[in-house]
């Protein structure tokens, strides 16, 4: 059943706090090196296959994250909106437990067209640096990453929601990018649900 993205204080248990300014970053702030996934359809992936583009933006998904889940609509809107700009949008479910079945059933009921992955194994996520979800990752095509953070600031670090965004942090971003230009900030604060790490496996 759809989460009903009311803006209820129990959610705010849920949402990770990091600091309340953007960071700027001089250098990437890390490399995706290439990384074999599954889709929700049960299809080998490669991270290197979107390399063609001019950037690509890993969207982190969660099933259960009433945050996530309220930006699904905007999430299509601007998949559709960088695809004329060459830019790849892909999803990528890297919660613990997560299966193909529950990820095929979340993006029909959130309308996601999207290509969009299983990373149960969390590979991707821990070298992209995610730490809650959702959290947007734009990656150039060396695989260096240009961009970790939000989408807006819609919700403040006290978890209030704005009716309207005062800044659209991943659309000047990806525009920079387009541009071959430095993103104005390379790095914005999340607000969402903490990922779950697998424990590390003992010897």
């Amino acid at each position: 059943m759809r989460n009903r993205f009311g803006y209820v204080v129990v959610l705010l248990a849920l949402v990770g706090n990091s600091a309340s300014g953007s960071v700027q970053a001089a250098e990437p702030l890390g490399t995706i090196p290439e990384v074999e996934l599954l889709d929700v359809a049960g299809n080998k992936v490669t991270t290197s296959q979107f390399r063609s583009r001019k950037a690509v933006v890993f969207a982190f998904l969660g099933l259960e994250c009433p945050v996530a889940n309220a930006y699904a609509p905007q999430m299509q809107r601007l998949a559709d909106r960088f695809v004329q700009q060459d830019v790849a949008w892909v999803g990528v479910y890297s919660e613990r437990g997560a299966t193909r079945d529950a990820a095929a059933k979340h993006g029909d009921e959130y309308g996601l067209k999207f290509p969009r992955l299983l990373d149960t194994n969390q590979q991707l996520a821990a070298q992209a640096g995610v730490k809650r979800v959702p959290t947007f990752v734009v990656v150039a095509p060396s695989g260096a990453i240009l961009y970790r953070g939000r989408i807006d600031d819609r919700w403040s670090p006290d978890g209030r929601r704005r009716d309207v965004p005062r800044t659209q942090d991943l659309i000047d971003a990806v525009e920079a990018i387009v541009a071959g230009k430095t993103p104005p900030n390379a790095e914005t604060p999340v607000f969402g649900c903490p990922l779950s790490y697998k424990p590390a496996a003992t010897k």
